[in-house]
């Protein structure tokens, strides 16, 4: 534990650079969502004026700033736990392609690109570790922290939501919703035609195992499903249907 301190204490940071990366993030992400009306939820100032959109922005801006900063610095931590090095970057393509998608659907697609953690082996830290070069179970698992991490804020707001109603916690709950379902796409990012650079979180989770994959993100839309129809926060029931989609994804493509 106190090794894991130290490292955390030396190395756990973001830089100048990375900050910058993850303002543009929020600032494109918060433009996608808030540029036209879609369902409503991230409408959290009545009024059409210039004023009224600006001080909405901003809102949505900054609870997308402190969602994706907890979901990468939970994934920075367990990287250091496992003995990598890890730096946020964007996703250039992508961010220009959740706008379009978000002003053609009118804003009933919300979607952003969150952008994803880039890996390397810190080689003091892998002493001792067999085989100590990157490892895809590794590389899945750090990914897993970051949509587990939403997930995790979400029921923890839960209450607060259920006895208020208040649209500020429920714009919480579905950016960090929308945080863990659209990081995990499994996509590999590219800025030029075959020129990849990495993928997404899901990506990482997909190549570590499929049918982890599968539960994962089979419990995380089960998840959201339950809240945004139905008002039920239970980890438990979404994560027994994750378990029971899996079993039949494991059974038909796994098995054979």
């Amino acid at each position: 534990m106190h090794e894991f301190a130290t490292r955390v204490e030396k190395r756990w940071r973001f830089s100048k650079k990375e900050l910058e990366r993850l303002l543009i993030t929020c600032v494109v992400a918060s433009f996608s969502l808030t540029l036209v009306k879609g369902w409503g939820a991230f409408d959290l100032i009545e009024g059409k004026t210039a004023f009224d959109y600006a001080a909405n922005f901003i809102i949505v801006f900054f609870v997308l700033f402190f969602s994706l900063l907890i979901h990468f610095s939970i994934q920075k931590l367990i990287a250091l736990k496992l003995g990598y090095s890890s730096e946020y970057k964007y996703w250039i393509n992508g961010l220009i392609f959740g706008v379009i998608i978000c002003f053609f659907s009118y804003g009933y697609v919300p979607l952003f690109f969150p952008g994803t953690l880039y890996y390397d082996i810190i080689p003091k830290l892998r002493i001792g570790v067999f085989r100590g070069g990157v490892k895809h179970k590794d590389l899945g698992l750090i990914a897993f922290a970051g949509p587990l991490s939403n997930i995790i804020i979400v029921g923890l707001i839960a209450p607060l939501y259920l006895a208020t109603g208040n649209p500020l916690v429920h714009a919480i709950i579905l950016a960090n919703l929308l945080i863990a379902i659209w990081s995990l796409l499994p996509i590999p990012t590219f800025e030029k035609l075959r020129q990849f650079k990495g993928g997404t979180t899901g990506l990482y989770i997909f190549i570590a195992s499929r049918w982890a994959f599968v539960l994962v993100l089979a419990t995380a839309l089960s998840f959201s499903a339950l809240i945004l129809l139905f008002k039920v926060f239970s980890y438990i029931i979404a994560l027994i249907i994750g378990i029971l989609i899996t079993i039949v994804y494991y059974s038909r493509f796994e098995m054979k």
